[in-house]
């Protein structure tokens, strides 16, 4: 009857008779759609660095983060549970639509990158636009864990070198508390050696710093010849050239 009386139209990128459009809304942004869409995905990596204004890219690409496909469905049961409570059997029972995953590619011509989760850190909501997005301290993290998601590796750079300062608390903060030790190394080689600040808390991640193994400054790319003692990283971005770090054997 909605659909007759054109009070909705269905969405064209989702799978029939799941996703509409209101009539005489305004039309939403692609990422308050799949905000709306998918109830545990937030808006992450370089869509939270433009989201944040800490990043001067135009992405044509909307980057989410959600469970996995097995804690999806666990949050998905809880959530029914909780909105539903004793009428989750009757609804059940009438083969209402149940809270599920969907899968898709674009929105409204915006090119969707979902990265399944488990550990997704932190997030807020926005009212307006009506969103869900990583928090600052997050996305900084996880430019060093997914660099190639947030622009690449000298966008990295260029970001920390310009907002670690204004930052420097909050990325302390989300790095010392849910950084790796390959991560803390390389959070901290970045805001000692780039930005030139210091903290006692970028001195405790130095002295548990471990040597050998696969350490680079950025996960995606061959080694360099150039190297930083203190960090224990091959640093193989080519704007970081030897004047900047100790030169290894």
């Amino acid at each position: 009857m909605l659909l007759s009386f054109s009070l909705i139209s269905p969405a064209k990128e989702f799978k029939a008779g799941t996703v509409f459009h209101l009539f005489g809304r305004n039309r939403p942004l692609p990422m308050e759609v799949a905000c709306s869409v998918d109830p545990f995905a937030y808006v992450s990596h370089l869509s939270a660095m433009e989201y944040h204004g800490i990043s001067d890219r135009f992405s044509k690409i909307l980057y989410l983060s959600t469970p996995p496909d097995r804690e999806w469905k666990e949050q998905a049961a809880a959530r029914m549970g909780k909105d539903l409570q004793q009428r989750m059997d009757g609804y059940l029972a009438t083969k209402a639509p149940a809270l599920r995953f969907q899968k898709y590619e674009r929105i409204d011509g915006t090119r969707v990158e979902m990265m399944r989760r488990s550990h997704r850190g932190a997030f807020k909501t926005i009212r307006s636009p009506s969103i869900r997005v990583a928090m600052l301290g997050r996305t900084f993290l996880d430019m060093l864990r997914e660099p190639e998601l947030c622009g690449g590796m000298q966008h990295v750079v260029d970001t920390y070198r310009q907002y670690a300062a204004k930052y420097l608390k909050l990325i302390l903060d989300e790095v010392g508390h849910h950084g790796t030790l390959i991560e803390q190394a390389r959070a901290g080689y970045l805001l000692e050696e780039v930005c030139g600040l210091s903290d006692q808390r970028v001195n405790a991640w130095a002295s548990k710093v471990q040597r050998g193994g696969s350490r680079k400054l950025d996960p995606q790319v061959e080694y360099a010849p150039f190297f930083s003692e203190r960090w224990a990283l091959s640093i193989n971005v080519p704007s970081l050239d030897g004047s900047q770090v100790d030169e290894g054997e």
